[in-house]
C-alpha cells in the first residue's frame, strides 16, 4: 500500500475531526504481510511518554511507550492511563505520536501482555 493511500485510509476512517493520525516516518522501508489486525482499538490524548535510556546512559532506545488518557475503548482492560510500546524508527515500521493531542489507536497484545502499534496497525 503507497504512503498516499494508507494516509487516506486513515483519513476517511477519522469521523472526530479532532483525531490525529499516528506521525509515519516516510516511505515504510519495513515490510506488512497485510495480515495484521488490531486486537484493540481506543480514542484517548497522549499524556506521557516512557522511554528506555540506552547502553551509552545518554541516549534512548527506538522502543518506547506513549501513554494514553483513554476516553473510549473496545476492550474493558484497556482504559484510564495505558502505555502502547511502539518502535519510532523507520526500518521497524516506527510511529510516533503528539502530546495533547487525541488519536485513534489499533494495538495487538503482545507476548509480554503489553499492547503494542505500528503503522502495519495504523490503516485499520
Amino acid at each position: 500500500m503507497s504512503m498516499i493511500a494508507l494516509m487516506m485510509s486513515m483519513v476517511v476512517q477519522a469521523a472526530d475531526p479532532y483525531i490525529a493520525p499516528p506521525k509515519l516516518h516516510g516511505e515504510p522501508t519495513c515490510s506488512c504481510s497485510g495480515n495484521e489486525r488490531p486486537d484493540v482499538t481506543f480514542t484517548g490524548y497522549v499524556i506521557d511518554a516512557k522511554v528506555i535510556l540506552g547502553a551509552d546512559r545518554r541516549s534512548v532506545e527506538e522502543r518506547m511507550a506513549t501513554i494514553f488518557d483513554v476516553k473510549y475503548s473496545d476492550d474493558s482492560k484497556v482504559r484510564d492511563r495505558t502505555p502502547v510500546w511502539h518502535n519510532v524508527s523507520e526500518e521497524f515500521c516506527g510511529i510516533t505520536f503528539d502530546y495533547g493531542k487525541k488519536y485513534e489507536v489499533h494495538a495487538r497484545w503482545g507476548e509480554n501482555g503489553e499492547l503494542e502499534t505500528d503503522q502495519c496497525l495504523t490503516g485499520e
